[in-house]
């Protein structure tokens, strides 16, 4: 089952950075009603034009499922744009420098998420991204898969069996604790799996 899983793309390890908790409302504004978008503060009031509008929708949706700032912001400008880019295009698009620039995409080029290429005659790097948001945002599930809910499910019965040798009440309170944790762990791990297995799925479907 697992070496199955792993068919899914991965993509590097990225710190989560979901700005839309600032907002006063306790569900994603993209699922609320309109009345309370005026809320959402990173919607622009003022956009300078529809491909800018979509640019920052796609990179708040990226940040909201896991993805850092900088990581975000370049998947979205790559998304709207039809053709490969340079990273000195990239850079301007995005407004980080390039040595930034250079690092996230070294991270993304790793896997599935961005193509680099070289065009003939020339010695800069070109990157291309392929438009499947479904395939995307497998990768944030697949962190949590692969770096919080595996780890856990393998650590914890080590952990546990420390515990069942200690005898003190404390200790046996802790442990129920732990063994309601590691049961959800590994509920997860089933219905995490299983359901990367569906996206892949559907991804080999559209391809």
């Amino acid at each position: 089952m697992d070496k199955k899983r792993k068919k899914v793309a991965k993509v590097a390890p990225l710190h989560p950075c979901d700005e839309r908790g600032n907002n006063n409302t306790q569900h994603s504004p993209l699922l609320s009603p309109k009345k309370e978008t005026k809320n959402v503060s990173w919607i622009p009031s003022d956009p300078a034009s529809p491909k800018e509008e979509f640019t920052e929708l796609i990179t708040q949706n990226l940040k909201a499922e896991g993805f850092d700032e900088i990581s975000s912001r370049i998947i979205g400008v790559l998304f709207i744009e039809p053709e490969e880019m340079s990273l000195e295009e990239i850079a301007i698009e995005t407004g980080y420098s390039l040595s930034a620039v250079s690092t996230a995409m070294k991270n993304l080029s790793q896997f599935h998420i961005v193509r680099r290429f070289q065009k003939p005659g020339s010695k800069k790097a070109f990157f291309f991204l392929d438009k499947n948001l479904i395939s995307i945002g497998a990768q944030a599930l697949r962190i949590k898969y692969d770096n919080v809910i595996l780890p856990s499910k393998r650590i914890l019965p080590d952990i546990i069996e420390k515990y069942e040798q200690e005898s003190s009440e404390k200790a046996r309170n802790e442990l129920e604790i732990i063994l309601r944790y590691y049961r959800q762990i590994v509920k997860l791990e089933s219905v995490v799996g299983d359901f990367l297995d569906e996206i892949e799925k559907i991804v080999l479907d559209e391809e």
